[in-house]
């Protein structure tokens, strides 16, 4: 009977183990997730600078010497629309978010095989909003806001012509294995847990204790990655250091992959936390129940 308890205990511990590792991997893709959306995709812009950045280092192009920020301006002089009114526009706060947005779409258009970015609805009314009020402030500049506003229509649909071919960007990256990483339905990865603690329940015999062994991994994890988003100066000395080139792309885009994994390890561990408390007290109910029999 012992040996047998012995087998169904081992068993327990190793599917938990698995439960343990497919916590981590549920993170990392949470985290890449996070990662390439809107908002962290509009702070980085900010942080990084890169509207500054060399156009042919960013889109892995041979010409180089000009900038982002100096092609969208061209673009923008080419739609008639007046320089004081392009430097507003690139002075604002907006402009990240506006970035942000078309950099969302962009990445869509390269491991998703999506149609060439655009800027949003969204970002074309908020370009619109910031001419605008540039064109109240620039009370010499002869020009109608609906004149206005159909030149920023123009502009919006020039921006696509930075980006060139999804070919050129990519060449040699290993773009199958990067798409399947962006759209893994993360479902398989909540099911398998859930069949894992259903066999666990069925070893133990036990509603409750299956608790324990579900809350064990995400206080493990959950530790885990706090300290290893804590340790962003670590992780930064060590790529300026090894790479030279790109370290004013690469270290805002660590610093924000850090700080989205730190707080998932933070919520995780807390939920493991909250889970083991439960677990405490069932058990501690049970025992009494059973000694009071």
């Amino acid at each position: 009977m012992k040996a047998l308890t012995f087998i169904r205990i081992s068993l327990a511990i190793i599917l938990d183990i698995f439960i343990f590792l497919l916590i981590v991997i549920l993170v990392l893709l949470s985290s890449t997730r996070q990662l390439i959306n809107r908002d962290n995709l509009s702070n980085y812009i900010k942080t990084s600078e890169i509207l500054n950045m060399d156009l042919g280092i960013i889109l892995n192009k041979e010409e180089e010497g000009k900038t982002i920020k100096e092609s969208i301006y061209e673009l923008g002089v080419e739609s008639n629309i007046p320089k004081e009114i392009l430097n507003d526009i690139f002075k604002s706060e907006e402009i990240n978010h506006i970035f942000g947005d078309f950099f969302n779409h962009t990445i869509n258009y390269l491991f998703n095989e999506m149609g060439k970015p655009q800027l949003s609805k969204d970002s074309i009314d908020k370009l619109k909003e910031v001419a605008n009020r540039s064109l109240d402030d620039n009370i010499n500049l002869m020009l109608e806001n609906e004149q206005l506003d159909s030149y920023i229509d123009e502009f919006s649909s020039k921006i696509v012509n930075i980006i060139p071919d999804r070919q050129e960007i990519v060449g040699d990256l290993p773009i199958d294995f990067i798409q399947k990483l962006l759209n893994f339905n993360r479902l398989y990865i909540y099911i398998i847990i859930a069949v894992l603690l259903f066999i666990i329940t069925l070893l133990l015999w036990s509603l409750y204790k299956p608790l324990k062994y579900l809350a064990i991994p995400m206080i493990i994890s959950g530790v885990m990655f706090a300290i290893l988003g804590s340790l962003n100066n670590l992780f930064c000395s060590y790529v300026s250091s090894h790479i030279q080139n790109l370290t004013q792309l690469i270290l805002p885009l660590i610093t924000i992959f850090l700080t989205i994994i730190f707080k998932i390890g933070v919520l995780i561990s807390f939920c493991g936390i909250f889970l083991m408390i439960i677990y405490v007290v069932i058990n501690r109910i049970v025992i009494n129940n059973y000694e009071f029999k």
